[in-house]
């Protein structure tokens, strides 16, 4: 079983843990632009060397936990596609974390993988979807830390990456961040009024 160095982990876990929609909407411009590039550098195979946060192994591991936690299909919500999903997963979420951060992540996502190992016999991405449900929520009900803020960390990621993409908004009748549209202008995190 991969092992996982607990500071840097925790480090990368806790900084996905503080997304917050306010997180989402900031980035979904940038997500927006990096769709394109890496639609075009992905075609219809996933190109790994385009990606720059991540390998082909951890390119495995998150489109195994998208196939789990994004059952679009037959359904009205927009299919999502490999190349869209680790463009943005890649561009705007992991290649904006401290190096440091993403290392944490990296040797999280090989502790992950092998998480199944001993009571399947088998990785996560090799997992049939029934099975690879049951061991995320497992793992996100753990009462040990690591095993809880990787799979919700995963997840996070996984469905930030999916709901970035403005096409995935038409069919749950979302149109965009209403403070763009009225022109509102961003406080940051500065309190609600008391009155």
């Amino acid at each position: 079983m991969a092992t996982y160095d607990p500071t840097s982990l925790d480090r990368a876990l806790g900084v996905i843990g503080r997304m917050q929609r306010r997180d989402f909407l900031a980035f979904t411009g940038a997500a927006a632009a990096t769709l394109g590039a890496g639609a075009a550098a992905a075609g219809s195979t996933i190109a790994v060397p385009q990606l720059k946060s991540i390998n082909e192994a951890e390119t495995r591991i998150f489109l195994r936990v998208a196939e789990v936690v994004l059952p679009v299909e037959g359904t009205p919500l927009t299919p999502w596609k490999p190349a869209e999903l680790l463009g943005t997963l890649d561009g705007a979420l992991l290649g904006t974390m401290e190096p440091h951060i993403l290392a944490g992540l990296k040797g999280g996502l090989a502790y992950f993988n092998d998480g199944p190992k001993a009571q399947h016999g088998k990785t996560f991405i090799e997992l049939d979807d029934a099975t690879a449900a049951a061991f995320l929520d497992a793992w996100g009900n753990s009462d040990q830390p690591p095993h809880r803020g990787l799979s919700m960390g995963l997840k996070k990621l996984v469905q930030l990456s999916y709901w970035a993409n403005p096409a995935s908004w038409a069919p749950t009748g979302y149109d965009g961040p209403i403070s763009k549209k009225n022109g509102l202008v961003s406080l940051g995190n500065a309190p609600l009024p008391t009155r």
